[in-house]
């Protein structure tokens, strides 16, 4: 008698997403264009590579900044890949409450149909499961901040593909200023014994692995949803592939933003000239200036005419970061008390001034920039010309 051991090969690959933000709007920027967007992208990514499902970690909406035709738009946008499952894991914005797009009431008061049943949200506060075939799909939502995301461990059954998904905060990893909802610890993921975590929250792409490869990851906001969010945004495709009990996954970074932010660095002691071949080089060096917005980050002290380059740069987004800059103001300068040694000094630069060409008045102005600094016991920073 002879026996025939079967060794099964499990796949489920997805497209992880999260932090959409829809309704969140930035200074300047049609920003909804570039979620729906990034929406039909994504949906694309899914189609083209005949990936099994879609799953959203949360704060996909700002409950109280969308309209019902965003809502529809979102229910339309799914149902282009139906009867493949969307799942998703609500967030501290997209909180479940009365005002939120998933709360079936809230649609019949807007006379929106609901999803179809390939959307899955999960409402209990406790993880439940969706399971597909050999994949079992677990989340809960955001209900309250002090929960942990892994309060205790569950139980998996090794013979399936296990992925959780959740939006919650990594502890020591949490950005400055960012509200932690659902914390953990790198080793409560470790110890889950879940095949990968699909995490939203963090809006930059992070991930936790073991010598076994990686169990978990951000995969950031789909589009810049503030002004401090430079690079490239999207989402990650993901593929576990197990056998034998044992998981491995593999991810891929998918671009869905047409629309970026680059910051500029500019020293304000800097001449006009030097200044607009710095914005001019980065704007030709984006790939898409069009459809980027430039924060120009200017530091130190400076006589800088900000409405010049605003009219220079106007058929482009761009922003202005004055939080460490000083403006130079020569004539107030020129009321310091002569009585005072600094005020002497003043003087005596402005006189050499007056006799000066523009490259020398250029010199003299930063020779009084050095001497203030100096007076003020601040760190003298050169200031180089070509």
């Amino acid at each position: 008698m002879s026996s025939i051991f079967y060794n099964k090969i499990m796949k489920f690959s997805f497209l992880h997403l999260s932090d959409l933000h829809l309704g969140l709007k930035i200074k300047g920027t049609d920003r909804l264009k570039y979620c729906k967007k990034a929406l039909l992208k994504a949906i694309n990514v899914v189609r083209e590579n005949n990936l099994d499902a879609l799953i959203i970690a949360g704060d996909f909406f700002e409950n109280d900044k969308v309209y019902r035709e965003d809502i529809e738009f979102l229910k339309e946008v799914f149902d282009l890949i139906y009867p493949k499952p969307v799942i998703i894991s609500p967030g501290n914005h997209d909180f479940l409450g009365p005002d939120c797009p998933y709360n079936e009431k809230l649609l019949h008061i807007l006379r929106v149909k609901g999803f179809k049943d390939n959307v899955k949200i999960f409402k209990k506060p406790d993880f439940s499961i969706f399971s597909f075939d050999d994949v079992n799909i677990y989340g809960k939502p955001c209900l309250n901040r002090q929960t942990r995301a892994f309060e205790k461990l569950y139980k998996i059954n090794p013979s399936k593909i296990n992925i959780a998904v959740i939006h919650a905060s990594r502890i020591n990893f949490n950005p400055e200023g960012k509200e932690l909802w659902h914390p953990f610890e790198d080793s409560e993921v470790l110890k889950s014994n879940f095949d990968y975590v699909a995490f939203g929250h963090y809006h930059s792409y992070s991930e936790i692995s073991d010598s076994s490869g990686i169990k978990a990851a951000y995969s950031g906001s789909m589009v810049p949803a503030s002004i401090y969010e430079y690079g490239k945004r999207g989402g990650l495709i993901v593929e576990v592939l197990k056998e034998n009990n044992r998981a491995r996954t593999e991810l891929e970074f998918v671009p869905l933003s047409d629309f970026s932010i680059k910051k500029i660095d500019i020293p304000a002691s800097q001449n006009m000239e030097k200044i607009k071949n710095i914005i001019s080089d980065e704007i030709s060096e984006s790939n898409n200036s069009k459809d980027t917005l430039f924060i120009l980050k200017i530091t130190g002290i400076g006589d800088l005419n900000i409405n010049y380059l605003k009219e220079l740069f106007s058929e482009y987004k761009i922003l202005f970061d004055l939080s460490d800059f000083i403006k130079f103001d020569m004539e107030k300068l020129e009321e310091t008390s002569t009585e005072t040694t600094i005020g002497i000094f003043i003087r005596e630069i402005f006189k050499m001034m007056d006799k000066a060409d523009e490259r020398e008045k250029q010199i003299l102005k930063d020779a009084l920039i050095y001497g203030l600094d100096a007076f003020a016991g601040k760190q003298i920073t050169p200031r180089f010309y070509d």
